[in-house]
């Protein structure tokens, strides 16, 4: 979802994700939302406590970059979002897609592959 590459799936609309485009701190917390979300739908502030509290995710972030995230999946169908109304404003609260599962399960495969390799040179 960030910079072009030159393999053969670069035209394809939507997310895109290859070993070409190497792995960034963007693509973990996209991996962390959308495995989030799989467990649960949520509300963004309360997936933005969950993720601040998360032992495997030690990164801290303003709210405004969650939302934003938030807006990026939205726009290529890896969530979605309905409306629920309360006693205060009504809420968005967002849901992992099918295109969003497909996509967390490419990214945690090269997770473990990235994983394999830090352990190799950990141990090397």
């Amino acid at each position: 979802m960030r910079r072009r590459c030159g393999c053969s799936e670069h035209g394809m609309h939507g997310p895109h994700r290859c070993e070409e485009m190497g792995f960034s701190m963007g693509d973990f917390l996209t991996a962390v939302v959308l495995n989030e979300l799989e467990k649960n739908p949520m509300h963004g502030y309360d997936l933005y406590e969950r993720i601040s509290n998360l032992d495997y995710y030690p990164f801290k972030h303003d709210q405004s970059v969650l939302y934003s995230l938030l807006r990026k999946l939205n726009n290529h169908g890896l969530i979605e979002y309905r409306i629920e109304e309360g006693s205060g404003a009504p809420r968005k609260v967002y849901t992992i897609t099918e295109t969003g599962r497909d996509y967390l399960k490419g990214l945690k495969d090269y997770i473990r592959k990235l994983k394999n390799s830090f352990d190799t040179f950990l141990n090397g």
